[in-house]
């Protein structure tokens, strides 16, 4: 793997993406709700910091990895790159880059929005750190089965629902439903966020949630694998 290669893609990559408004959507989406919940009063501080990363990891990675792989496919720009000496790997580590700064980005900004104490920055953040990685896997095998941008947003749209449902969950009280959102990765996520925010986290409260987010994090490079071995990244 070429680093000098991934770098240039990195920088091609994000000059096309600062352009592209319908992709750039995704993106200011969760600071839009982040700035409007800031100002509700009522609402804790922590649980709208966990509201709206939950709206960023579920949405950032999955539909913008997933949609700009759509676009290079649309364009014939990954068949131009792999012709001219450039790995299918490179490629999509450089567009995997591209969702990751955009996603600490808007972690980082939606912290200091809800103005949460200090102290607890980096234990926020490497959390959620922890939990886009294993997100970002299933926003790459979306770009991978798409073939332009209009059925990368249909199938991003499903991961996107599945992520956000600890949103809806006490909405509906049914057991069976929230025995499925409990093995989600944004829940365990939710679920940490409440520790750190109650200063009661330690091993036994919290070595569940993160063996449930480990889990998404293998499971999504595994599915990863698969994808690209059935489909390639030029399908």
């Amino acid at each position: 793997m070429r680093f000098y290669k991934i770098k240039a893609l990195f920088k091609l990559g994000l000059e096309d993406l600062l352009k592209n408004m319908n992709v750039f959507i995704y993106i200011i989406l969760p600071l839009g709700f982040a700035l409007l919940y800031s100002r509700m009063d009522a609402m804790p501080k922590g649980y709208i910091f966990s509201l709206c990363i939950l709206l960023n990891l579920s949405m950032v990675p999955v539909a913008l990895m997933g949609t700009i792989i759509a676009e290079e496919k649309e364009k014939n720009t990954l068949r131009t790159l792999i012709l001219n000496d450039v790995k299918a790997t490179e490629i999509l580590l450089s567009k995997a880059l591209i969702c990751m700064l955009f996603v600490l980005i808007n972690n980082i900004l939606i912290y200091f929005i809800t103005s949460l104490p200090i102290n607890t920055f980096v234990l926020y953040q490497l959390v959620a750190f922890f939990v886009s990685c294993a997100v970002i896997f299933l926003g790459a095998v979306v770009g991978l089965f798409s073939k332009n941008q209009m059925s990368a947003g249909l199938l991003s749209m499903p991961f996107m629902l599945l992520l956000m449902a600890p949103l809806f969950v006490l909405m509906v009280e049914n057991k069976v439903i929230e025995n499925i959102v409990s093995v989600l990765p944004t829940d365990a996520m939710m679920e940490i966020f409440s520790h750190i925010s109650d200063s009661s986290m330690n091993f036994s409260n919290v070595g569940i949630p993160f063996l449930i987010i480990t889990i998404w994090f293998v499971g999504s490079i595994v599915l990863f694998n698969i994808a690209y071995k059935k489909v390639g990244v030029d399908n």
